[in-house]
């Protein structure tokens, strides 16, 4: 009476005091029999030791006096315990045992419920066949029964097992039909569990109205009844909610009241989901502290509890975290730790959505065929495990992968694809961000008719479907594609509402993001005062939120906007700070382009060496990268410093090789490896190339034998110009790799 009445305490006294009773007795059925109910009452706690152990006594003892019913139903327990560990092999073999017992012995009911047990199994594994054949099997006793509440529960099952390869329509058909068995019966906690799966299947398609709506009711019923339990678990889906809409005010106070009854109860498990939770709405808001400390403390629990699952996913929130806080080398060691768990306990799902995680570490580092190995697995996983919204989302990301690979053929292939998965079963967040892919394409191509029409469409789902941070990203694409066709009115339009949505929704890397198209557009306007405002503005923003890459990007605008003869130092110091915000970040394609800034106001200062110097280095990391679009400007700026030196450059190669004969007479190594250096720049000015790269070969000899590491690098990046210049791009590479 007590555990039904969720007064816990009473309920543990009443039956310590039975235990005690059947052990003086010597009733060792009744004993059994409290120490299996105490293992279920341990368990809905959360105090999963205690229960295994409880569950295992009782086990024991009905093993010993030949009770099979008691045996299976102990075994069933321990397979519930096992399950909520996420030892899921254990859980199996117990499940499969208690089944035999009661087939063996005619028990139907038994049967039905070992394999509903095994059936939630394999749907938590994604192993969604399996699962689907135990549950209709289960179903089928159930309603030969007549067992209403038998029937539902596997209805439930069922429903959540489509709803995991998006099949919405027949999830949402079996979970209706649960629910309404449920409420037919009375079972109010059945009726409210089966709302709960209908709150993850709207969530799933972005139907947030229908979503919100179940939640509610499930949160109503679950107060009424006086189940504390349930009543946190909705608050928690109505926060999932909340944050999938942006709202995130509403999602943390939902979120926060989940916590405290979860914590009040001792539900570890809860407690643990709920900081979760949590810690997503504080990433998403760019509250990176209080985020990963929420998930930190998330991870303990589940550590301690043995949750190998809710350790996985907590680990998985914080590489997101990382990731998106540009700290990759933490990302990627939490995100493979994840991959570790998810596989070990055959969590299909887990394993593909952490391979997702690593892929797009790698997309932002432009490891781009590692990010298309990673993601390709990711793909295939959720292909085979009949996963339609993974698949869908994997091929999202491999369209950006060949988008910034410039196979423009392939990335529209991918991005149509998701474009009609995700169309398909009903997911309109999918299908607008898969138009915002496409989108894109069309605009890295100049065919802004196109991409300009596919972001309108992204635009008119994100705002119908209330997803305030998609219509704000489909109005930043739209502003860049009219800043890029120089419509500045329109550009200004877009981006403005852009940038207000961002802030009224606390993302402020989506607002700095804005600041800064706009910024770009005053700057085109020649308004160098509104732009500068703007885009230090944008840079507060940044730093702010530890976001290197628009940090770099913020500062390398203003050195631009600055770059005009009279403020070329203060440039100069912009672009030097860029660089480091992008070294920080570990992105080599945006060091080379700082390097292009810098390189460009030394070439304006007249400082050709250090021009030189930043060209080379720019160079190295374009050839290694294998990046051919700002190769272009690098060797049209190294000429424009040929061609600013060719005025005194005819009357330096005969002191060079006077100076370098010199010391080699004086037996000065170093000195005769400096100068033949400089000789072959000369004569790289002068478009001398065969001498030029004579006097390099030779100054590498003497810097090897005078064993000058740094000679011989500089000499390496030399001979990498030289050879860029000429197209000999696999020598070049080569030389810049030695480097």
């Amino acid at each position: 009476m007590y555990r039904n009445q969720d007064d816990t305490t009473k309920a543990e006294s009443h039956y310590q005091a039975a235990l005690n009773v059947a052990s003086q007795t010597q009733n060792l059925r009744t004993e059994a029999n409290v120490w299996l109910a105490l293992g279920q009452l341990y368990s809905a706690q959360s105090r999963v030791k205690e229960a295994e152990e409880a569950m295992s006594k009782a086990h024991k003892i009905h093993s010993r006096t030949g009770n099979d019913v008691g045996t299976a139903n102990a075994l069933n327990g321990l397979g519930w315990i096992y399950r909520t560990q996420s030892r899921y092999r254990e859980a199996e073999e117990v499940l499969r045992k208690s089944h035999e017992i009661h087939s063996r012995i005619g028990n139907d009911v038994g049967t039905a419920n070992a394999l509903e047990g095994l059936g939630g199994i394999y749907r938590t594994q994604s192993r969604d066949k399996e699962a689907h054949v135990a549950l209709t099997k289960a179903h089928e006793m159930y309603s030969r029964m007549g067992n209403d509440m038998g029937v539902a529960n596997a209805l439930e099952n069922l429903g959540w097992t489509y709803g995991n390869q998006s099949k919405y329509q027949e999830a949402e058909e079996a979970l209706r039909e649960a629910h309404d068995i449920q409420s037919r019966i009375g079972n109010d906690l059945g009726a409210a569990n089966a709302l709960n799966g209908l709150v993850e299947v709207y969530r799933g398609q972005s139907k947030y109205n229908q979503a919100e709506e179940a939640s509610r009711k499930a949160h109503e019923i679950h107060s009424r009844i006086g189940n504390d339990m349930g009543t946190a678990d909705a608050l928690q889906g109505l926060g999932s909610i909340y944050r999938a809409q942006n709202k995130y005010d509403q999602a943390e106070e939902t979120l926060r009241k989940a916590h405290e009854i979860h914590s009040r109860l001792n539900n570890d498990l809860g407690t643990a989901s709920a900081l979760v939770g949590l810690g997503l709405v504080y990433r998403a808001q760019s509250k990176y502290n209080q985020a990963e400390e929420a998930l930190r403390t998330a991870q303990e629990i589940h550590s301690r509890i043995g949750n190998d699952l809710g350790t996985a996913n907590a680990l998985q929130g914080l590489g997101s975290i990382y990731r998106t806080q540009s700290r990759n080398r933490e990302a990627e060691e939490v995100l493979w730790t994840a991959h570790k768990i998810f596989s070990r306990i055959g969590n299909d799902l887990g394993t593909a959505d952490a391979l997702y995680g690593l892929g797009e570490i790698y997309r932002v580092e432009l490891k781009v065929h590692q990010a298309e190995e990673a993601l390709r697995k990711g793909h295939e996983i959720h292909a085979r495990i009949g996963n339609e919204l993974g698949t869908a989302n994997a091929l999202d990301r491999l369209g950006e992968i060949y988008r910034s690979q410039s196979r423009y053929k392939e990335a529209e292939e991918a991005l149509s694809t998701a474009h009609e998965i995700h169309s398909r079963i009903g997911s309109d967040l999918g299908t607008a961000n898969a138009l915002d892919g496409l989108g894109s394409i069309y605009k890295a191509q100049s065919k802004y008719n196109q991409a300009e029409e596919a972001f309108k469409k992204a635009h008119r789902i994100h705002s119908r479907i209330s997803s305030n941070i998609g219509t704000a990203n489909a109005l930043y694409h739209l502003g860049e594609i009219y800043r890029a066709q120089s419509k500045y009115n329109q550009a200004e339009e877009a981006l403005g509402e852009a940038h207000e949505i961002h802030s009224r929704i606390g993302n402020p890397i989506g607002a700095a993001d804005a600041l800064l198209g706009l910024g770009e557009i005053s700057h085109a306007q020649s308004n160098s005062q509104k732009a500068e405002k703007l885009l230090r503005q944008a840079h507060d923003l940044y730093v702010l939120t530890g976001h290197d890459i628009g940090t770099g990007n913020a500062l390398a605008t203003l050195g631009r906007v600055l770059c005009n003869g009279r403020h070329d130092e203060q440039a100069e110091s912009l672009f030097s700070q860029a660089l480091s915000a992008y070294n920080r970040a570990g992105s080599r394609v945006k060091q080379a382009s700082a390097l292009l800034y810098l390189a460009t106001t030394y070439v304006t200062g007249r400082k050709y060496l250090q021009a030189e110097e930043s060209l080379n280095q720019a160079l190295t990391i374009l050839i290694q990268l294998n990046d051919d679009r700002l190769q272009g400007p690098a060797l049209e700026l190294l000429a424009l410093i040929f061609r600013d030196q060719c005025t005194y450059s005819a009357t330096l190669a005969a002191p060079l090789q006077t100076g370098a004969a010199v010391c080699e007479g004086m037996g000065d190594h170093i000195l005769r490896g400096v100068a033949l250096h400089n000789l072959g720049k000369t004569f790289l000015v002068q478009r001398n190339y065969g001498q030029a790269e004579d006097s390099y070969l030779s100054a590498l000899v003497v810097f090897s034998s005078a064993g000058d590491a740094r000679g011989k690098a500089s000499t390496f990046r030399s001979l990498g110009t030289l050879y860029t210049l000429q197209r000999r791009l696999d020598l070049a590479k080569e030389r810049f790799t030695q480097a």
